[in-house]
């Protein structure tokens, strides 16, 4: 009994702790009390303090201020079973109001980017991505079939308030999309919807949460990068016309990227008139010189395409000064990308490739002539990036002696000339969780393609590229990711979670 927690799962306050209220308080029945750093004054904590003093427990005199991440660890220990027992009320209105509250809690955690519904077995289980790595939720486990009404339900709300969403409701089997773009938390703008089918009759829901943007916009500042790199972006952004890539996995962070580009061209030529063409719209733009198409395709494959390539098409008779496509998928819009840059436009998008000097071989087996490459009025600019977490204060330093696991080449110079390195402190501390300050820096590298890399990359030799580029002042990824390993700032185990580290240069910074 001394180390119940009252406030969740079965305790005594649980039923006066909302979602909300779990977010920032934990109260154990020892009379340790456990509060998030930098909550709102009237959030009812005090109130639920008073009420266990009133119920008899002797709680300690040092109320103990910590990291959000750790009160959520202690509501992640203790699971029950929702659904199981006839008891949870699982009728269309409550369990879109369930989904309302999985939604809600997650948008008040930093760093939370997708919730994750995964359904198998008996049970069904609530997940969140926090800053790229998959945590518990909640602190309840769920029956299988409540899961499954859980992302029925989901699609419900798609389907009746996503306005376009309706014909990507929920279908037993399938691996579907859909978006939620109403009734939502205030914190959240949208949310995109994924189901995929699992093993074993299994399935999972992964929610994207796209979180409600200033007025102003989104800026390149508050994003994360260094000084460097916004004066490498705002020159890239001084065009009249050609194609600015940006690259990276799913994740990375390319759209508001992207919307941050966007942004500060307008804040260079205002007044000229953007079109944007996305599947879905993902991020409002509160601009009179911004006009948003929202593709919102039905079926899969080729169907998806042929509406967004026509969408693309539409956007272009539409006397566009600047646009952006949210991305190139097709052989169809990879086409239509080059041609916009080619006959006067700029355009900005995005690509999945391994490294901003991989845009140009990915443009390639899209069917992009080598011609049309090498005109030195099409590719602007081609960046690649990564989202890391960087290391606590708390951090611990090993020597290689201690160091356990695989320890490739670069690390093993790194040891050689520092004689250690930095790595987590997996228990944290009241100012991180698990050795990372929350939230995520972005690494970015940009290129303005010369003849010589153009040249290089259409013959097929991305190395001699990519050794151009490092004459000319270029900073590949992994040589920027392995000199903060030098300096303390990343764990080695990130940058290998992250990135394929080779040839790195001047290890040591």
């Amino acid at each position: 009994m001394a180390d119940q927690l009252l406030t969740g799962g079965e305790g005594e306050l649980a039923e006066h702790c909302h979602p909300a209220l779990r977010r920032n308080v934990a109260i154990f029945a020892s009379g340790k009390v456990f509060v998030a750093q930098g909550r709102e004054n009237d959030d009812g904590v005090s109130s639920v303090i008073a009420l266990a003093e009133r119920m008899g427990y002797r709680l300690d005199s040092e109320i103990k201020l910590v990291d959000r991440g750790v009160i959520e660890r202690f509501y992640s220990t203790s699971r029950t079973v929702r659904g199981s027992d006839g008891n949870s009320s699982d009728d269309p209105e409550s369990m879109r109001h369930a989904v309302y509250e999985v939604l809600d809690r997650a948008s008040t955690m930093d760093g939370a980017g997708d919730v994750i519904i995964k359904r198998n077995g008996d049970v069904s289980r609530a997940y969140v991505m926090l800053d790229g790595v998959q945590r518990p939720l909640l602190e309840d486990e769920w029956s299988a079939d409540y899961g499954g009404k859980f992302i029925r339900a989901a699609y419900a709300w798609a389907g009746k308030l996503g306005e376009g969403s309706a014909e990507r409701g929920y279908t037993e089997g399938a691996h579907q999309v859909g978006q939620i773009s109403k009734g939502l938390p205030k914190k959240l703008q949208s949310v995109r919807l994924q189901k995929l089918s699992t093993a074993f009759g299994g399935e999972e829901l992964i929610m994207r949460l796209m979180p409600t943007p200033a007025k102003s916009g989104v800026r390149l500042e508050d994003l994360g990068f260094d000084q460097a790199d916004l004066g490498r972006f705002t020159e890239m952004m001084y065009m009249a016309d050609g194609l600015v890539i940006v690259t990276g996995p799913t994740g990375s962070g390319k759209t508001h990227t992207l919307h941050g580009l966007m942004n500060l061209s307008l804040s260079l030529f205002p007044g000229d008139r953007w079109i944007t063409v996305e599947d879905p719209v993902e991020i409002p733009v509160y601009r009179d010189e911004v006009t948003l198409m929202d593709v919102v395709g039905s079926g899969s494959g080729d169907d998806v395409d042929t509406g967004y390539e026509d969408a693309l098409e539409a956007s272009l008779r539409s006397i566009p000064r600047r646009l952006m496509f949210g991305e190139i998928r097709s052989r169809g819009s990879a086409s239509l990308a080059v041609t916009a840059a080619l006959t006067g436009h700029a355009v900005l998008t995005t690509l999945h490739t391994d490294s901003a000097l991989g845009a140009v071989p990915r443009l390639l087996d899209l069917g992009v002539s080598k011609e049309m490459l090498r005109d030195q009025d099409v590719l602007r600019g081609l960046t690649a990036q990564r989202l890391f977490r960087r290391l606590c204060d708390c951090a611990r330093t090993v020597t290689r002696k201690e160091w356990a696991g695989y320890c490739p080449q670069w690390l093993e110079e790194i040891f050689t000339e520092a004689g250690h390195v930095k790595v987590a402190n997996r228990e944290g501390c009241p100012n991180c969780f698990e050795g990372h300050i929350r939230g995520r820096t972005p690494l970015t590298e940009i290129v303005r393609p010369t003849p010589a890399i153009l040249d290089a990359l259409i013959n097929g030799n991305r190395h001699m590229a990519r050794e151009v580029w490092v004459k000319e002042g270029g900073r590949p990824l992994a040589d920027q990711a392995v000199a903060l390993v030098s300096s303390g700032n990343l764990d080695p185990n990130e940058v290998m979670r992250c990135i394929n580290v080779s040839g790195v240069r001047h290890v040591i910074s």
